[in-house]
């Protein structure tokens, strides 16, 4: 399981590297990409990448002070493909349920207007 810091540095990496293949990327670029919140530096953008090449999430061929070369594997692509079909997912539903609340509204109305109008000729 990835923790946040980890999940934006891998959306980061999909987004710069969008058709699957290595690319260099300035590790300044990366600091500056992340989130101001995270704080994160040279030895965390390390720390995270380290552990996102242990997790299987990406291939790493090469690192220095300044750039890697660096890749996402399948496994660190589906992550964001499972979150965009979440994302589509909670979409559709929240449409569902808005149309569903506003046909029960109506119906409520509809017998009300129903009942109101039956009772002024009983």
């Amino acid at each position: 399981m990835l923790d946040r810091r980890s999940q934006e540095l891998l959306r980061i990496i999909n987004i710069e590297c969008n058709e699957g293949s290595y690319k260099v990327l300035e590790i300044d670029d990366l600091i500056r990409q992340m989130p101001k919140k995270f704080k994160v530096d040279f030895d965390t953008i390390n720390q995270l990448v380290n552990y996102l090449k242990i997790g299987e999430y990406i291939s790493l061929k090469y690192s220095d002070k300044e750039v890697i070369c660096i890749s996402p594997l399948p496994r660190g692509r589906r992550v964001f493909e499972i979150e965009n079909e979440d994302k589509k997912n909670k979409k559709k539903n929240s449409i569902k349920k808005f149309f569903l609340m506003f046909f029960y509204l109506i119906l409520i109305f509809a017998v009300c207007f129903a009942a109101n109008y039956l009772s002024t000729y009983i």
